[in-house]
């Protein structure tokens, strides 16, 4: 009963790389300006020659979900400053959107090359690379964020993950362990370090704990009467 979970084990983690992908350069701007699309699209028409207004409301489209939109003013805003990071970084966000993930990594690669201190783009990169089945390069891209933002939250999670699918089962115990050190109460971290301690190692103490943990913390936890079938099975079993 417990052994039929395996199979699924990297997948059930990849759960949590449903990724919070944040596009950069924009800030929160006052209720009474009323509607972000509206207040870009007249500035503008009132700046037509100038990259920043096409550049936010493009990100403004982002937002709302019109990928077609988002990619025109993006690019508008490319041509009139190509050297404009934060928008080639903003546009690999929107072929991620939409599907095109070499194209997304390219366009974050390009935004590094203008701009080595938009540290982001190594956050949203190592998505993208996991989501291309190319696990050392998001690896490499995790770590180069970690190393200026270590205590980052969730991104510890996610390296542990892309660990997991090399099989490198030590490295992503330590990151996800990492990562509850950063924050305590991170569901899925304790849900997959918890999985990763019984599936690969056997480990049943260490694997109650977190599992309980995370059932505890997440009345909604996703397959929680899965978990709670494994963690009956774990009490059941032999010490």
């Amino acid at each position: 009963m417990i052994r039929r979970l395996k199979p699924h084990l990297i997948e059930i983690l990849v759960f949590a790389l449903v990724t919070l992908l944040l596009a950069a350069g924009t800030h929160r701007r006052n209720r009474l300006w009323g509607n972000e699309i509206d207040l870009w699209t007249d500035c503008v028409a009132k700046s037509p020659t100038k990259a920043r207004p096409y550049f936010n409301l493009g990100f403004a489209y982002i937002n709302a979900g019109v990928y077609d939109k988002a990619l025109a003013m993006t690019e508008k805003a490319i041509e009139i400053d190509p050297k404009f990071a934060q928008a080639y970084y903003n546009l690999g966000l929107i072929h991620q959107k939409t599907g095109d993930r070499a194209k997304a990594i390219a366009l974050g690669k390009r935004a590094l090359e203008l701009d080595p201190k938009l540290h982001m783009a190594y956050y949203s990169l190592g998505a993208f690379y996991f989501e291309n089945g190319q696990y050392p390069e998001a690896e490499e891209a995790y770590k180069k964020f970690l190393a200026v933002y270590p205590h980052f939250p969730e991104v510890h999670n996610l390296l542990a993950i892309v660990y997991s699918a090399q099989k490198q089962f030590d490295h992503a115990i330590k990151e996800f362990e990492e990562e509850i050190r950063v924050n305590p109460y991170h569901v899925l971290a304790h849900l997959n370090v918890g999985q990763t301690f019984w599936f690969e190692f056997k480990n049943r103490e260490k694997a109650l704990y977190h599992l309980k943990i995370a059932l505890m913390l997440d009345p909604f936890l996703p397959n929680r009467g899965q978990i709670r079938k494994l963690v009956h099975s774990l009490e059941r079993s032999p010490s």
